[in-house]
């Protein structure tokens, strides 16, 4: 049987590659029209092609992409600055715990913000109150007084365990763990620190340290946490209780 011959190609461009061909001339047609009718403003192309550069992972949208030397290096004098007033902070924080014998119910924890005191809620506060203790007075004081000269930005938070409050003042353990943050902030404005660096946050049960299934455990739970937030990254969106595995007290 006689094999079919294949038909010869017609001669030229294929039929598609014709009208896509037309209609990208036409769409490049009707851009250059418009450019011709706009008035051009400087600043807004610039911003335009950031936003472009942004859409595609090069830049945040309208960021200029020139950083001068004094810029950068004034960049690096700033981080490294931080660098030095966290460690300088961590050992005094440390070394005032060590002599205060309060290693097993205060720890200073390096996190990937900046630096978090955590209190065991026994330091601060009778069971089922947010009403500060006289006796922890001086060690609030004295957190304070490192407040007032820090550049950190302050996030106070209050922690409980898993068992439940039931109390007209304190339905649940929101109300609790939001009311005892709220008590340290007005505490540490009253000596001094500005009210713009602090704020509060209560998580109730929902961020435990450790598993709520031991009374030990419970009791590292209850806590409030006073975290020093660096000032660049204070907008951040990362994860506050992500720490540093060898930044444990």
């Amino acid at each position: 049987m006689a094999e079919k011959k294949c038909e010869e190609c017609k001669a030229g461009a294929p039929e598609w590659m014709v009208t896509f061909s037309d209609m990208t001339t036409l769409l490049l047609t009707f851009f250059v029209l418009l450019l011709s009718m706009a008035s051009l403003d400087q600043r807004k192309i610039k911003e335009a092609l950031g936003s472009l550069q942004g859409a595609l992972g090069v830049l945040e949208a309208g960021r200029k992409s020139e950083m001068g030397k004094e810029e950068i290096l004034s960049k690096m004098d700033f981080v490294q600055q931080i660098k030095k007033t966290q460690n300088q902070m961590l050992a005094g924080l440390r070394n005032y715990i060590e002599q205060a014998n309060l290693s097993s119910q205060i720890s200073v924890v390096k996190t990937d913000k900046g630096i978090s005191v955590r209190i065991m809620d026994s330091v601060l506060f009778e069971p089922g109150s947010a009403d500060i203790l006289p006796s922890a007075i001086p060690i609030l004081e004295k957190l304070a007084a490192v407040m007032r000269d820090t550049p950190y930005n302050i996030l106070v938070e209050g922690h409980t365990d898993d068992i439940p409050i039931h109390t007209p003042k304190f339905p649940s353990n929101w109300e609790l763990s939001t009311a005892r943050a709220v008590s340290i902030v007005k505490f540490l404005i009253s000596k001094g620190v500005k009210p713009e660096k602090l704020s509060a946050a209560g998580y109730a049960q929902y961020h435990p340290l450790v598993p709520n299934i031991t009374p030990e455990n419970r009791a590292k739970n209850r806590r409030v946490e006073i975290n020093f937030v660096s000032p660049e990254l204070a907008e951040s969106n990362k994860n506050i209780f992500e720490e540093n595995n060898s930044g444990g007290f």
